[in-house]
């Protein structure tokens, strides 16, 4: 009695000398013991929690909790989101998930106090029993991972695993990909090492090719006509030689149908890498109606120039975002961007047209891209190269007129080449001699100048504006002197 008499004074403390202060205690109390408050969302206690291995085909697998009841499973849905890098943020309270599926248009609202989960604008009603709400996470019955976002859950109660299954390009699927591509840049690039280099063997004679064919066509009564065609190719005096032969019944056998050339190429001399005797190539101003029986030597390479230099390329993006930059649709490079978003690259630019893409991809796999083109044309020389082309013969016409052509270029900056050079043609009455300089600048990335003008003769000009979805203009400009007899068309 003592003591409960000693429990009566403490619980007579605790609710003071005032009655109103008394009841509301008592009430509260009253009201807690018997009308317990209702919960919108299941609490773990009917279920057994454990661990369950994830499989996802084209990953591989991880361990994570599990709610199971009965047969059935519930996944966490922050802990799947987080392995498989989809956005997702959790209030403070556990009463809702939001975020982005694969596309930061496609958003998701998973709440638990409405039962319900938006995707994309449409809307799905749960079940009570279909949402678990723990102190750490919130769980989503298996089959609505499938359902709603395409993620297909097998779960084997035998093996405690649950094999996942989507036809979707997950972003840490898309995030394996890219890096075993940026792994692989040195062979998309096509930096290829080898171990082994086999030198040119160099001959004074060797008989290499002979091709031949014989076209008749005869018919009755009537005439006959007989083609015969002879090429030959080898090796003399230790530089490669061709000779085509070419008879035609209908005709008188002349030195004008046949062709022959002898060219000797050392690319690794930056003096003279090109010398041809023999019917040689003209870049001739003047109208030539026949061939050039002569020679040419030139520094300019065989091998096709592929290099025109770099620049560099620097913008702003969101911090920590990954950008690639694809040239001509080859990955080539790719960095991180810093805390303030910003990256930088050397860009590789080659002749001709180049495609420079950048694709920006964001931690939960958000993509961007942007994409420009840069023209290179392939009389552009890189800066501070130097280039001639020096050839004289003569011509196989009526009056057997000789020719020279002597032209010098160089790369004065990366967006301007100059040149010029002096032609000689004795049958021009307007004036054997032309002395010409030429001139091309790349203005902008999309914008290029082409000129030439000759003394006595007249000028070119060609302005190319491209834009970004290759759309092509051209502006051209031709005039010539008055009185001027080089051109015979126009």
């Amino acid at each position: 009695m003592k003591g409960n008499s000693s429990f009566q004074i403490q619980f007579l403390q605790l609710l003071g000398n005032e009655p109103a202060k008394r009841f509301t205690v008592f009430f509260t109390i009253i009201f807690i013991l018997f009308f317990p408050f209702e919960q919108k969302a299941q609490n773990a206690d009917n279920y057994d929690e454990v661990l369950v291995y994830l499989n996802i085909q084209r990953i591989g697998g991880a361990e994570i909790p599990s709610l199971i009841k009965g047969q059935d499973i519930y996944l966490p849905v922050m802990d799947l989101f987080d392995f498989l890098k989809i956005k997702n943020r959790v209030s403070p309270h556990l009463d809702s998930i939001t975020g982005f599926f694969l596309n930061p248009s496609a958003s998701y609202l998973i709440d638990r106090n409405n039962n319900q989960i938006i995707f994309q604008d449409k809307m799905f009603q749960l079940k009570p029993e279909d949402i678990v709400v723990t102190e750490s996470n919130l769980y989503l019955k298996s089959n609505y991972f499938g359902q709603i976002f395409g993620l297909v859950c097998t779960f084997d109660f035998r093996s405690l695993s649950v094999n996942l299954q989507t036809d979707l390009e997950l972003p840490i699927i898309r995030e394996m990909r890219q890096e075993q591509m940026r792994n692989n840049i040195s062979g998309l690039t096509g930096d290829v090492k080898v171990d082994t280099v086999v030198s040119r063997e160099n001959k004074f004679f060797h008989f290499g090719m002979a091709d031949w064919s014989v076209i008749s066509t005869q018919q009755i009564n009537d005439f006959t006509t007989t083609r015969i065609n002879l090429a030959l190719g080898g090796v003399f005096a230790w530089g490669e030689t061709d000779i085509s032969l070419y008879y035609n019944s209908d005709r008188p056998f002349t030195e004008r149908d046949q062709y022959y050339i002898w060219k000797y190429v050392n690319n690794k001399n930056k003096y003279l890498r090109q010398s041809m005797v023999g019917k040689i190539p003209t870049r001739a101003i003047a109208t030539l109606y026949a061939p050039v029986v002569g020679a040419m030597f030139t520094n300019t390479p065989t091998t096709f120039r592929r290099s025109f230099g770099t620049y560099t390329l620097s913008d702003h993006t969101k911090p920590g975002w990954i950008v690639e930059l694809y040239v001509n649709n080859v990955l080539v490079n790719y960095v991180k961007a810093d805390a303030s978003g910003f990256f930088s690259f050397e860009v590789p630019l080659v002749y001709g047209n180049t495609s420079v893409k950048l694709r920006f991809y964001g931690p939960w796999g958000e993509e961007l891209a942007r994409e420009e083109n840069i023209v290179i044309p392939f009389n552009f020389l890189p800066a501070k190269e130097f280039e001639y082309n020096v050839s004289a013969g003569m011509v196989e016409d009526s009056s057997n007129s000789l020719y020279s052509n002597a032209n010098v270029n160089y790369g004065l900056s990366r967006s301007v080449t100059i040149g010029g050079g002096a032609e000689y043609l004795s049958s021009v009455t307007s004036g054997e001699v032309m002395p010409y300089v030429n001139l091309s600048a790349r203005i902008f990335s999309n914008l290029l100048f082409s000129g030439i003008y000759t003394y006595g003769v007249g000028s070119k000009a060609v302005l190319t504006y491209r834009r970004p979805n290759n759309l092509l203009f051209e502006l051209s400009y031709t005039g010539y002197e008055k009185g001027q007899t080089a051109v015979n068309f126009y």
